[in-house]
């Protein structure tokens, strides 16, 4: 035979009636009274004598008015348990109900119903834990939902990083590229600037040398080496910087065969007039036919060489040029190459030779 007992937790619970082989008692017995036969047995709820009386599956007896519940011997025995249960977690104040000890027969009655319904205090009691129990709960929940929330940010933050740190790499390589794209770039200039530099001192090089006035004078350095290259062939001619005859007249310069050329070639220093194309050609008279005179300076005593010839006006030489400069026109036999390095001769000075033109009849 089962019933149902309710807990002090508000749930039910279908409890079972223990037989009497479990009891260890007879058959036919009082719970804790030998000897009783079932006519004679008493109510274990309302204490009056059962007639005829209801046997429980577990042996004992109660009226037909108490019929529907258990028997209040094993209830009594579950009952001790669930209140020292509950003593234990909700209720210290009450001692605890040690198992065989005997409970007074008039709080019987109270005792089995504070089991079965559960006083109210203590079931408020628990009710508040346990809605304490479940606001903890929810408050970590709510943490670990934050802690998960800041752990995938963290993540997120990390791959960000990883990502940002990629992202500056290939910016600083780009960087990189660029500067040495500019560096390229400077270097080209830095040459072209060596290459402008280099024009712009010959030519203020050639305007410190350049004449006005139809007298130059042209000293040649280094006369040794340049003359060993004219005999090689490495450097047959040499051209003398340029000079005018005015202002604002004829764009003339020297060009000397140090080894000779055409019927002096090998025997004389050959010495040439050449016409160049200059800026105020459109206002000069052509052809030119102006005197020109070659001088071999001695320059240490005063035996000087000169030569002098008139252009001819046939000549494609002293027409108006129409490309950089005209075909050179001279003297081939200027100067024989044995009597310049003869013991006697000083036209030799310090390793420099020197030449002078004069064009029309002007002297130095």
């Amino acid at each position: 035979m089962s019933s149902i007992i309710f807990s002090p937790w508000g749930s039910a619970k279908l409890l079972s009636a223990p037989s009497p082989t479990q009891q260890g008692e007879p058959e036919g017995s009082l719970g804790g009274a030998p000897g009783a036969s079932e006519g004679g047995s008493r109510c274990d709820w309302c204490e009056q004598l059962t007639e005829p009386g209801h046997s429980r599956d577990c042996g004992h007896h109660v009226c037909k008015e108490a019929g529907i519940l258990s028997c209040l011997q094993c209830l009594e025995d579950q009952g001790k348990q669930l209140l020292n249960d509950l003593d234990r977690v909700r209720h210290p104040q009450v001692g605890m109900v040690e198992e065989g000890e005997a409970l007074a027969a008039p709080s019987r009655r109270r005792l089995v119903v504070e089991v079965v319904q559960g006083p109210q205090e203590p079931r408020g009691r628990l009710d508040q834990r346990l809605d304490e129990v479940e606001a903890q709960q929810k408050t970590l929940q709510n943490i670990v939902t934050v802690l998960s929330r800041e752990m995938g940010r963290r993540e997120g933050a990390r791959g960000s990083a990883n990502g940002g740190s990629a992202n500056v790499l290939g910016e600083a390589m780009a960087r990189i590229l660029y500067l040495e794209e500019k560096v390229a770039q400077q270097d080209t200039l830095l040459a072209l600037k060596d290459v402008m530099i280099s024009n712009l001192g010959a030519r203020v090089e050639a305007l410190e040398q350049t004449s006005y006035n139809g007298q130059f004078l042209w000293r040649l350095p280094d006369i040794g080496r340049k003359m060993q290259q004219a005999l090689s062939r490495q450097t047959p001619a040499l051209y003398s910087p340029p000079f005018y005859t005015s202002r604002y007249g004829y764009k003339l310069c020297l060009k000397v065969y140090l080894n000779g050329d055409g019927t002096g070639a090998g025997t004389h220093i050959s010495l040439f007039l050449v016409l160049m194309r200059g800026e105020y050609d459109c206002w000069l008279k052509w052809p030119f036919h102006h005197k020109v005179t070659f001088t071999l300076l001695d320059q240490v005593g005063d035996r000087h060489i000169s030569s002098s010839f008139r252009p001819s006006e046939a000549s494609s030489s002293f027409q108006r040029p129409v490309s950089n400069c005209n075909i050179a026109s001279g003297v081939p036999e200027f100067f024989p190459l044995c009597q310049l390095h003869a013991p006697e001769a000083t036209y030799i000075h310090e390793d420099t030779l020197a030449f002078k033109a004069l064009i029309g009849d002007t002297n130095l």
